[in-house]
């Protein structure tokens, strides 16, 4: 060590070569005085080191380029393919999961689905799978789960509401033993009541178990998620988003499942006690949820499982229905939708795809049931009917998952959906198109829209005359109105007009829209948005393709509804019929706007809202 601190740099030496120097010197090969016989040995050691060097390098690219050095031996690789037929290679060596054919549709369910993706991010929707499809042997809870991972990835907040009926009867028939229902509840025995904990956490895991199943590992190496995943999860464990959500993990390291599932005693209850002389036992009723514990899970990105078990203030766990718990879950959460699975009993209802409620709309014929999921929700008869399409639906409370959507709408919940859970995908289908695949309850917001009729002239007028005094829309002569006044579609509230909207037909498969008006004291409500899908159902369903538009100031609001710019109107040759174009006023400068309307669908109008 005194030798190296003393060596003397040798002249024109770089400093690898001081370096290789001090490397002799260790090994007793250092020369005080420097002779040029250790300096040419320095040297040549330095540029072996470079040399050496450069050969790693060389070799890394080599390696890089299909060619492996190893133990003075070359082996060639399989190379990179070419541009040109890199696409052909990968589809000849891979397995095709999908025709070519099918490859566009793909493309076109994603572009239809963006909006609805970015819509449902961060909301929070509970999803009610009642108990008889716990058991069911079909895979439907299998599918079901694989939705719901892909929902939780998808970046919406999810609590899982699970029934046990059909579970429990299975485990007291294990025992022997047998319970009776009396007005919709189980008589829950203190040995009744051992199959309920089996049974509820016996399901519990079962989900906990198919939530824990890992993507294929070489779908995410594919992309490169397996690369360093342990120091970017790191990295962006403290990152919310926009809603304060943490977003999905992605990890591949095998160190947690990719869907993080959690469960515990959010639902308090009490004993439902004595009833018309009847002793109910270990049978409970809701009285609270702990939304704050459950809103703080989802919030971490975690799928929040709630069973049938409510917790008394003194410790004892009670069987409740979950229908009820579904119900006071949403309410608890303030849920933007309850979706609620259903099976071949209500799907034999033909319900249509969109019920919407308004004051005296629904009603129920009340009859006797026997489930711990079942719930005689709606005890006064009511007129259940759909006024739009004319379609009469009797439905009994003996299917809950109907009343249950009903009465949590009518709660305050925006939205509520019944899926059946027999089609493969319902889920997805349901929330991720326009037209949907399930039944859609809703608010009305369809209420009071009709076509226009005679007795509607005058109100039509000072509807109309705002807009037209503000030059917003053209003036029309009260024999035009009273001409077209069977073509309006208007919105009809305590009497009063408060939109209107014109249709006409100026081809065999196009359409024009015009006077379309919502009084501003509603613009708020999404009355714009309702009329105009409501007027493009009507158009859809009397076979026309294309819709078309003139205006001066309200194009913005059109283009983000799906209608395309198409330049002056009065110089639109080629797209509108010449009679059309010959009746255009060329001093307002009129743009036009066609939409292409999606006709895969065809329903009367307000079968169903589009958002």
């Amino acid at each position: 060590r005194k030798m190296l601190r003393r060596a003397p740099a040798p002249s024109g030496g770089t400093s690898l070569a001081r370096r290789s120097s001090r490397l002799e010197s260790s090994h007793g090969h250092f020369s005080r005085r420097g002779s040029s016989s250790s300096r040419a040995c320095s040297t040549s050691k330095a540029k072996a080191l470079r040399n050496d060097g450069k050969g790693r390098r060389r070799e890394k690219r080599s390696h890089s380029a299909g060619v492996e050095e190893s133990a003075g031996r070359r082996s060639v690789l399989p190379r990179e393919p070419s541009s040109s037929n890199k696409t052909s290679t990968y589809m000849d060596n891979h397995i095709k999961v999908m025709s070519d054919s099918d490859l566009p549709k793909l493309v076109s369910f994603f572009r239809q689905a963006s909006p609805y993706i970015g819509q449902h991010f961060g909301k929070t929707f509970v999803l009610m799978v009642p108990g008889y499809l716990i058991q069911d042997d079909g895979g439907a809870l299998d599918r079901l789960l694989e939705d719901v991972a892909l929902l939780q990835n998808l970046g919406v907040k999810l609590c899982l509401v699970v029934g046990a009926t059909a579970s429990i009867d299975k485990v007291l028939k294990q025992m022997g033993e047998e319970t009776e229902f009396v007005d919709g509840y189980r008589i829950t025995t203190a040995s009744a009541m051992q199959a309920v904990r089996q049974a509820a956490g016996a399901t519990r895991i079962e989900i906990e178990s198919k939530l824990s199943k890992f993507f294929p590992a070489g779908s995410a190496r594919r992309h490169g998620y397996n690369r360093n995943s342990s120091k970017r999860d790191s990295s962006s464990a403290g990152a919310r988003m926009k809603n304060g959500s943490t977003p999905p993990q992605m990890s591949m390291n095998h160190q947690r499942p990719p869907v993080q599932v959690v469960s515990g005693n959010f639902v308090m209850a009490k004993y439902k006690g004595v009833v018309g002389g009847v002793n109910y036992e270990f049978t409970g009723e809701v009285k609270n949820v702990w939304a704050d514990a459950i809103l703080q899970h989802m919030d971490q990105n975690q799928v929040v499982i709630v069973n049938n078990l409510g917790y008394t203030e003194s410790g004892d766990v009670l069987n409740c229905n979950s229908f009820e718990v579904a119900r006071r879950v949403s309410q608890a959460l303030k849920a933007d939708k309850l979706i609620i699975y259903h099976g071949e009993k209500t799907a034999q209802l033909n319900l249509p795809a969109w019920i919407g409620l308004s004051d005296d709309s629904f009603v129920w014929l009340s009859s006797s049931v026997s489930s711990d999921d079942d719930l005689d929700l709606v005890s006064k008869t009511r007129d259940l009917s759909n006024a739009k399409t004319g379609d009469r639906i009797i439905v009994d409370s003996n299917v809950p998952e109907l009343s249950l959507a009903i009465q949590v709408c009518e709660e305050g919940v925006p939205r509520t959906h019944l899926i059946n859970a027999s089609t493969d995908g319902a889920l997805f289908l349901e929330l991720y198109t326009r037209d949907g695949l399930g039944t859609m309850v809703s608010m009305d917001l369809y209420e009071g829209m009709r076509s226009a009729s005679p007795r509607d002239y005058d109100n039509l007028l000072k509807l109309l005359k705002p807009m037209e005094s503000a030059g917003t829309l053209i003036q029309r002569s009260k024999e035009e109105i009273k001409e077209e006044i069977e073509n309006f579609t208007v919105i009809e509230r305590e009497g009063r007009l408060i939109g209107c909207c014109l249709l006409k037909k100026i081809d065999k498969s196009v359409g024009e829209i015009a006077a379309f008006v919502v009084h501003e004291q509603f613009r708020t409500e999404h009355r714009g948005d309702a009329l105009l899908d409501y007027v493009e159902q009507k158009a859809r369903n009397t076979g026309l393709k294309t819709l078309i538009l003139l205006t001066t100031r309200t194009g913005d609001w059109f283009a983000a509804r799906g209608f395309k710019r198409k330049g002056t109107a009065h110089l639109a040759h080629g797209i509108l019929p010449e009679e059309r174009l010959s009746s255009i006023d060329p001093d307002r400068k009129s743009m036009l706007f066609v939409k292409v309307l999606d006709t895969r669908t065809v329903g009367p109008p307000g079968s169903r809202i589009g958002f």
